[in-house]
């Protein structure tokens, strides 16, 4: 087993406790965290041990993760949410019922267009979490999205046409594993939701074809 990398000690300005995080300590404010959270807040101000302890252990946590959520709200700090740690800050600040939460479906759902270059792969990683942490607002907004998208293409099917000579044609189907499983994990309701709409954008576009308007393309994403 390799042996894990430790980030070493992290201090916070102005700090009164410390939390112990894997092996990591990481030296934070009181008032700070209890004015960002109130599950903090009742820790602290309460009849909880934790009120009066020096150090309180944070379990089942990485230390990485949680150093990245406190740097998100952090007074002079305040690290915007990215693609690279929205995934990371949204389960602890659902945890700890942390205004985060907000900031994380909003950036989310500015994802689901296809000018930011969103993959498959991060899709459904979104859809995931709208379904584990109730963001109905991403859900809907990604199931819409997701109407535009090949369905097959989103189990991580990819289909090739190939010429076998004689006019004969055959079909080579691809299939990413990681992609597929991802996919079945979702809520049958919202595979559901997205067969339906993905079905409604196609016979709209048969209408329209046959009266020569102008059909709506499917939005092209990379499967990771």
């Amino acid at each position: 087993m390799a042996e894990r990398k430790s980030l070493g000690n992290f201090e916070f300005p102005e700090t009164d406790v410390t939390l112990l995080v894997e092996d990591q300590k990481i030296h934070v404010n009181k008032a700070v965290l209890s004015q960002h959270s109130p599950v903090f807040n009742t820790m602290f101000s309460g009849s909880f041990k934790e009120s009066k302890a020096r150090e309180i252990t944070l379990s089942n946590k990485k230390a990485k993760d949680v150093i990245e959520f406190l740097r998100c709200f952090y007074p002079n700090m305040e690290y915007a949410i990215t693609g690279h740690n929205v995934l990371q800050v949204l389960p602890l600040a659902h945890e700890y019922q942390s205004p985060l939460v907000a900031d994380c479906e909003e950036f989310m759902i500015s994802q689901c267009d296809p000018g930011t270059d969103i993959t498959v792969d991060i899709l459904l990683d979104y859809i995931l979490a709208a379904e584990k942490y109730d963001l109905t607002t991403l859900l809907d907004t990604a199931v819409k999205f997701c109407s535009r998208v090949d369905f097959d293409h989103l189990q991580g099917k990819t289909i090739e046409r190939k010429y076998r000579g004689s006019s004969k044609w055959v079909y080579d189907v691809q299939e990413t594993e990681h992609i597929s499983s991802k996919f079945s994990k979702i809520n049958i309701k919202t595979q559901l939701a997205i067969s339906v709409k993905r079905l409604q954008v196609l016979e709209m576009n048969k209408r329209k074809s046959k009266k020569n308007e102008e059909t709506e393309e499917d939005y092209v994403l990379m499967l990771s």
